[in-house]
């Protein structure tokens, strides 16, 4: 039986603008929407349940564009705000792969319950188990294999289980540009590309990724050397953006994550091949990484998103708590159509989900948001 969601208000982002509906109704079938607009429009053809959320203000579900749920047991257990090699020494402190299942359920029970629809999920060694338990809960979802070492690819191999998921598909990732060889990382992408899917790769993040991939030294290289995870960069003095760009890694279909470390030179080689970001504001902080250029992405007309990254690298998964953050600290002026681009319709265009995601309209999935309180004048 069909269903009716009505809301005092709701901005659909149809067609990417703040179209606002007052005394709104969406009418679904428990999975994709049939039909929206004002309830006193559409009541009375309508005789299924109503559920009335009252004096409200929805938009689509949210995107997470990057998050390690894998990571979802080590809340609090890593060290803030003291760079990214001591928070590295503090996170391999930890047990990281066991997976602790409850853990990760809980989290994308929260995540769910805050509004998030769908999102991008990097996993080291965990990546079909993390994907089976966002399917289970109804979560919408890239379950990303994370590709990392310097070990060059098998002939054939595969990078990402070739499963079917009902809400969501398993896809590739590359870890980074210094801890993966250049012709698995390309490997993988290709593999991504040949099946339509997107492709994530943390990119230009901290200072240490600067002089691996420039020199291939400092203390976080000897690190990954002495664990064997330093990849040969080539030492040919160029920034991870020129490097990736080098390898062929940026187009339309690449989601670059953090960004921290983009100069003009970068931005504008990342805005001319089309290249997606993805930004981590609270993650960069938690971190101590600095803080991306977020005012020169978003002017040079990137298709720019938001993620939450791990809860090991965060405060909390909440796609609501990372806008806020964003809003507050940006030294530009976003319009209420904008800002909530950046969790949706920006998101599901950089992943390819924009047929079911994004918008709340006819034949995309029944998913939304609820505005939260504290954050309406914010927003509008």
């Amino acid at each position: 039986m069909n269903k009716c969601i009505r809301a005092a208000r709701a901005v659909t982002m149809a067609h990417g603008e703040n179209s606002t509906i007052e005394d709104f109704a969406l009418i679904h079938n428990g999975d994709r929407i049939l039909e929206t607009g004002t309830w006193s429009a559409l009541k009375d053809d309508f005789s299924g349940e109503v559920e009335d959320l009252g004096d409200v203000t929805i938009v689509p579900g949210l995107i997470n564009a990057h998050v390690h749920l894998e990571l979802s047991h080590l809340k609090g257990r890593t060290v803030q705000e003291q760079g990214f090699t001591n928070w590295i020494k503090s996170l391999l402190s930890n047990p990281l792969y066991d997976l602790e299942t409850e853990a990760v359920r809980d989290a994308v029970q929260q995540m769910r319950a805050d509004g998030t629809a769908f999102c991008v999920d990097i996993s080291t060694r965990n990546c079909a188990q993390v994907a089976g338990i966002m399917d289970e809960l109804s979560m919408g979802f890239y379950a990303c294999c994370e590709a990392i070492g310097t070990q060059n690819p098998k002939e054939g191999a595969k990078f990402f289980p070739q499963k079917e998921f009902t809400y969501g598909r398993a896809a590739g990732s590359g870890h980074s540009l210094y801890s993966t060889g250049a012709e698995l990382i390309q490997a993988v992408k290709k593999a991504n590309d040949e099946a339509g899917l997107p492709y994530p790769i943390h990119l230009a993040e901290n200072a240490e990724e600067d002089e691996i991939v420039a020199s291939g030294t400092g203390e976080f290289a000897e690190m990954l050397k002495g664990a064997g995870l330093l990849a040969d960069c080539g030492n040919k003095g160029l920034r991870p953006v020129e490097y990736a760009d080098f390898l062929g890694l940026l187009d339309e279909s690449t989601l670059a994550v953090h960004c921290v470390r983009v100069d003009e030179n970068d931005i504008n080689t990342l805005a001319e091949r089309r290249v997606n970001v993805c930004l981590c504001p609270r993650s960069n902080t938690y971190i101590g990484e600095g803080r991306a250029p977020w005012e020169k992405i978003l002017k040079s007309g990137i298709n720019t998103c938001l993620g939450t990254d791990s809860i090991a690298s965060n405060y909390d998964l909440s796609m609501w708590n990372e806008l806020e953050y964003l809003l507050k600290n940006i030294e530009i002026s976003l319009s209420s159509a904008e800002a909530l681009a950046i969790v949706t319709t920006n998101s599901a265009k950089a992943l390819k989900i924009d047929d079911s995601y994004g918008s709340l309209e006819k034949g995309k999935r029944a998913v939304y948001a609820t505005v939260p309180a504290h954050l309406k004048d914010l927003l509008f």
